[in-house]
């Protein structure tokens, strides 16, 4: 197949790759949207942050439930099951790819693939859960893969030189990390989840890695470091987090691109039919856009967090705020999850003036007292 598809639903924004691995064509396409469903009253779903005059309710923070029984709340108090609105999430980016673009096979008559990731940590029962939605929903020519495998295959297509190299995926988000071991496109076994209260350095996560499996350092061709959430969107620190890797470990170490894209591009490759055990760098797909330069709609963040205040039984009334307004960008957003949590956790502000005044009379009554 020349087109492929990949698709990758994250806790803050969701992405679809359209790419070819025909000589010559054009760059990825790339979309991306807020990872908040929109449901209407006639049961229309769309993916982003921009609702209909006619919404009903919205969903967000499904992607860390999928497979527990308790489901997900909507706004309206509606309950669904997390791994049917990862399903339908899916669905809503697959539509906002067509038609596929004319370049690279679509036009004569090749079929596509479709290739969904996971977060690397999931385990067979949340994956299964996940498999088990699609095929309901009819998505059964959508395939499944591991984050870390969407990440080393674009490694593998886009920089590696040789075939079937051991590639480190260490991917952080907004509660730790996971530290995955690539083989010829296949994980060493499971991957090493850490939290982020207490852990350890990047370097030492996957120096720990290794050593379970009797490697070291010398033996990964190249450590790749992705992002998701909010972390993602501090491209700084991302740099940091993969320079200090570079340096303790004296591995190649890059920054996947977006850093959000890097699983869903790697995604696309796999489905074009890209396979990284045998394939070489010969015939490149091309990077995306970068972050700054991709539609990305904002303004569903505050909506997200509301989302999992409410699911935690956080403070419902600051929660159920934040979900009534619909914020008009990033700024806005920031805004209110700031004076949200200004409301929650700090204590009342004490006005300034009858401060100064009472400083003021003290200072007056130890100067009278002194003279």
């Amino acid at each position: 197949m020349a087109i492929g598809v990949g698709l990758r639903i994250g806790r803050v924004v969701s992405t679809a790759v359209v790419a070819s691995n025909e000589p010559g064509t054009q760059d990825p396409v790339v979309i991306a949207r807020d990872t908040v469903l929109h449901i209407d009253e006639d049961g229309t779903t769309s993916l982003g942050s921009r609702p209909s005059d006619n919404e009903a309710r919205t969903l967000a923070g499904f992607l860390a439930r999928v497979g527990e029984p308790a489901g997900v709340t909507a706004s309206d108090g509606r309950v669904y099951r997390a791994e049917d609105a990862m399903a339908t999430a899916i669905q809503c980016l697959l539509n906002e790819t067509q038609p596929l673009p004319a370049f690279g096979g679509a036009d004569d008559g090749s079929e596509p693939g479709y290739t969904a990731t996971y977060p690397s940590h999931w385990d067979s029962d949340s994956v299964a859960s996940l498999r088990a939605a699609l095929d309901y929903a009819e998505l059964r020519h959508v395939d499944l893969a591991s984050d870390a495998q969407g990440a080393a295959t674009w490694y593998a297509s886009e920089i590696s030189e040789s075939p079937g190299q051991l590639i480190g995926v260490f991917h952080i988000d907004d509660a730790g990390s996971t530290v995955t071991l690539v083989r010829s496109g296949v994980p060493a076994g499971k991957a090493f989840r850490v939290p982020t209260k207490g852990a350890p350095s990047p370097a030492s996560q996957l120096a720990t890695a290794l050593g379970s499996f009797g490697w070291l350092p010398p033996n990964l061709d190249a450590v790749v470091v992705m992002g998701d959430g909010l972390v993602a969107r501090d491209r700084s620190r991302i740099q940091e987090i993969a320079n200090s890797i570079s340096t303790k470990l004296t591995v190649r170490t890059l920054v996947g691109p977006g850093p959000e894209q890097t699983a869903a591009l790697g995604a696309a490759i796999l489905a074009a039919g890209f396979v990284p055990a045998r394939e070489t760098n010969s015939a490149r797909i091309g990077l995306p856009p970068s972050y700054d330069q991709t539609d990305v709609l904002t303004g569903g963040l505050a909506r997200i967090r509301a989302q999992e205040m409410l699911e935690a039984g956080e403070n419902d009334i600051v929660a159920a705020r934040l979900l009534a307004v619909q914020p008009a960008d990033d700024d806005e957003d920031e805004v209110a999850v700031e004076n949200a949590e200004d409301d929650t956790d700090s204590p009342p502000r004490k006005p300034l003036i009858p401060i100064l005044i009472g400083v003021v009379l003290i200072v007056v009554l130890l100067l009278a007292f002194l003279l």
